[in-house]
């Protein structure tokens, strides 16, 4: 068996001497070739030419004819070696990188029809040229990258393929960057095989710049051959890298006392990190005054101002200005860039409190009177208790201009002076009254304002003791005991014996602390 392996050419003539022909071909893609094929025999004899496999009696078919008579073989379409698949790849060893082939059969045939000679094998390779430019699997590659990124960090990977021969020279691409917008200092780098894209440097600073465009080339014949384009957007990335701040240095506001506000002042702050976001939204505090719990800050999530509530009423008696004290920061932990140079600045904040006329009122709400010892319930009349006097809220002081009168008064016990707030007994005590709960009479006074008619109420609770008119007198048999005689005789005398006679129970009230002597009480009798 005879092989010849004809370089690479577009014109070739082969003679059926060998038993099989290799043609290394590259203008078959332009739809150029032109081989001829000829036998010994045709010295002597009339001889025709037939051929066939791929291409010819097997599809596609027709790309290769003969003419029977010259045994010429011409193209009849072109041939694109990445869109004609039926063709057969080569894995020959000596034929590397692997090309498509076609296997053409050739047969020289006499008058009869029958071959004069062996079927002659022509294999045709077909040669890859650089006919297709990169392709880019996107036309334009969506990024994005955290501003303050490090130096190198990556940002997209482009991908683009060629329909070139793989692993060849055609198909190798190379990537560059052509242009950048804005067109300041060069911020990324772009990998020439890998098609990373990567930061250059740590300064991207998304409130100077908040958007980039490339434009990127990629050329096959790592970067001499055909190339095309795409664009690449890249967003950076706000983080929380600016430090909120108000507007103003210091703020003031006033409000009437014992009044509340849902909005009593607004505080704006400048923060230049991206808007409604967790790095912008602002959250305000108190550093100092507050300590009454007074106010409170709510922030505005439409405008980030921060809206100064009043929650506790305040006072103007116990205090005329309060001294605030407020500072800011972010929703947002401050970015690790940044985070260290964060100080709480505190800004004054001065609260006027407007002194409003309160009117009157019992301070304290209620008082308590006991009636001493020994007062007699048919005694009690023009007995005084004492005074209870309404205050004037603006001044701490006793109320003026004040008429005071009883309320609730049961049985009518007690009367008040309209002037002075002076309590005293109306009448005596019936020991029968159902009104005396736990030894105690429970009236209310009221303070009328004269100049404006408000009303003050105040409450008074008079303990009594116990009251027992016919009860016993104390008879001691004498007054002095010594050691020589050391007791002493108690009798119980009453004047009405038929209500409250005896027997008697007698005891020691309390003991002297101070004696060094223990008394003690022993009956003799009912009496």
């Amino acid at each position: 068996m005879v092989k010849q392996k004809i370089g690479i050419m577009s014109s070739v003539r082969v003679c059926f001497d060998y038993d099989s022909v290799t043609v290394l071909v590259v203008l078959l893609v332009h739809g150029e070739l032109r081989i001829e094929i000829t036998s010994d025999f045709q010295a002597t004899q009339k001889i025709t030419y037939r051929i066939s496999g791929i291409g010819i009696d097997q599809p596609p078919f027709g790309i290769f004819v003969v003419d029977r008579n010259t045994g010429e073989i011409n193209i009849t379409a072109i041939v694109d070696r990445e869109e004609t698949p039926s063709f057969q790849v080569s894995l020959c060893p000596q034929y590397w990188p692997p090309f498509p082939t076609c296997t053409i059969t050739c047969h020289a045939l006499n008058a009869q029809g029958q071959d004069v000679e062996r079927p002659l094998i022509l294999t045709v390779k077909i040669l890859d040229i650089n006919d297709n430019a990169p392709v880019f699997s996107q036309s334009v590659f969506m990024g994005e990258i955290e501003e303050n990124s490090a130096a190198n960090s990556l940002v997209m990977i482009l991908n683009a393929t060629d329909a070139d021969e793989p692993n060849h020279l055609n198909s190798k691409i190379a990537f560059k960057i052509v242009s950048q917008e804005p067109a300041s200092t060069p911020m990324f780098l772009l990998s020439r095989h890998t098609g990373e894209v990567r930061t250059l440097t740590n300064s991207l600073d998304r409130e100077q710049v908040s958007s980039y465009r490339l434009v990127v080339s990629g050329a096959d014949k790592d970067g001499e051959g055909l190339s095309t384009q795409c664009e690449c957007s890249i967003k950076v990335k706000d983080v929380n890298d600016n430090f909120p701040r108000f507007r103003e240095s210091q703020y003031s506001a006033r409000i009437e006392e014992n009044t509340l506000s849902s909005d009593l002042l607004r505080f704006q702050v400048i923060d230049l990190d991206e808007e409604f976001t967790d790095n912008w939204l602002a959250v305000y505090f108190f550093t100092s005054g507050n300590e009454g719990g007074w106010f409170e800050i709510q922030t505005d999530p439409r405008t980030n101002e921060g809206i100064l509530k009043v929650v506790k009423a305040l006072d103007y008696e116990q205090l005329q200005n309060v001294q605030l004290g407020i500072a800011v920061r972010n929703k947002a932990v401050f970015h690790k860039s940044v985070i260290s140079q964060y100080r709480v600045q505190s800004t004054p904040l001065t609260i006027q409190v407007v002194n409003v006329r309160e009117g009157i009122t019992f301070r304290p709400a209620s008082k308590t009177f006991t009636v001493q010892k020994g007062i007699s319930i048919r005694k009690l009349v023009n007995y005084i208790l004492g005074t209870y006097q309404a205050i004037d809220e603006d001044t701490n002081k006793a109320a003026t201009s004040v008429r005071y009168a009883l309320g609730r008064n049961d049985g009518g016990l007690l009367i008040i002076d309209s002037k002075t707030a002076q309590i005293k007994f109306a009448k005596n005590i019936d020991r029968d009254a159902t009104f005396i709960v736990n030894k105690t009479i429970t009236a209310e006074v009221l303070a009328i304002d004269e100049s404006t008619g408000k009303t003050s109420t105040g409450t008074v609770y008079v303990r009594v003791p116990d009251f027992n008119e016919d009860c016993p007198n104390i008879v001691l048999e004498k007054e002095a005991i010594c050691s020589v005689s050391p007791s002493v005789v108690v009798s119980a005398r009453v004047l009405e014996r038929d209500k409250y006679s005896g027997p008697y129970t007698f005891s020691l009230e309390e003991q002297p602390l101070k004696l060094p002597v223990v008394w003690g009480i022993t009956t003799l009798n009912g009496e």
